[in-house]
C-alpha cells in the first residue's frame, strides 16, 4: 500500500500490509489481522466504501475459540518477550457476509477469479458469522450462516464451514471489520 489513494477496481488482487488490532492482553494475548492477498468485490465510491474478501477455506468448529465474545481462530503466533501473541483473522457480521455473497452471485466472473487465486468459494454454502448465540446466560454457541436456506444456526456438531474475512475500504484508508 504505497500509496494514499486505494482506487482498487472489481476483480483486482490486492496485497494488503499487515494491520493489527488487540482485542485481549495478558499472558496470552489476542488480535485480529489483516494481511496478505485479498480480492476486491466492490470498488469504492465517493458514497459508498469498497469491499476486499479473503477466503480462509473450511474449518470445523474445535479449531475457534472465543475471545471478547468473539469467534478467534489462531492464524498467526508471535512469540513476545514475556508472553505470546496470538492472531486471527476477523470473522464477518452476517449482514456483511449476505452482502459479499449477494455480490458474488451476481458477478460470475468474480466467482471465477476466486477460484483462479485457489480461493475456493460456493455462494450457496455454510460460513462461519461473528455473532454467537448465549444458552442459559452462560453458555457461549458458534453460529454459521446457511446461505441456501438464508438463516443463521447454531454449530451443534464438527461439520466445516467456509471462513472468509472482509476488508472495507475508502479511497482514503484501510479498515478492519470487526
Amino acid at each position: 500500500m504505497s500509496s494514499n489513494v486505494k482506487n482498487w477496481s472489481v476483480g483486482e488482487l490486492v496485497t494488503l500490509g499487515r494491520k493489527e488490532k488487540m482485542l485481549k492482553k495478558g499472558d496470552k494475548t489476542y488480535g485480529e489481522i489483516v494481511a496478505s492477498r485479498y480480492i476486491c468485490v466492490r470498488e469504492a465510491t465517493e458514497g459508498q466504501r469498497g469491499i476486499l474478501v479473503k477466503v480462509l477455506g473450511k474449518i470445523p468448529k474445535e479449531f475457534i475459540m472465543l475471545v471478547d465474545g468473539k469467534p478467534f481462530t489462531k492464524d498467526s503466533m508471535e512469540e513476545l518477550f514475556e508472553n505470546i501473541c496470538y492472531f486471527s483473522y476477523p470473522f464477518p457480521k452476517t449482514n456483511d457476509l449476505k452482502e459479499v455473497l449477494e455480490i458474488i452471485r451476481s458477478n460470475p466472473s468474480l466467482k471465477d477469479r476466486f477460484e483462479k487465486e485457489s480461493m475456493h468459494i460456493n455462494p450457496s454454502s455454510t460460513y462461519w458469522v461473528q455473532e454467537i448465540v448465549t444458552r442459559f446466560r452462560v453458555k457461549k454457541e458458534l453460529q454459521y450462516y446457511d446461505a441456501s436456506a438464508d438463516r443463521l444456526c447454531k454449530a451443534t456438531d464438527n461439520t466445516p464451514h467456509y471462513r472468509l474475512t472482509i476488508v472495507y475500504f475508502e479511497k482514503k484508508r484501510v479498515d478492519l471489520v470487526s
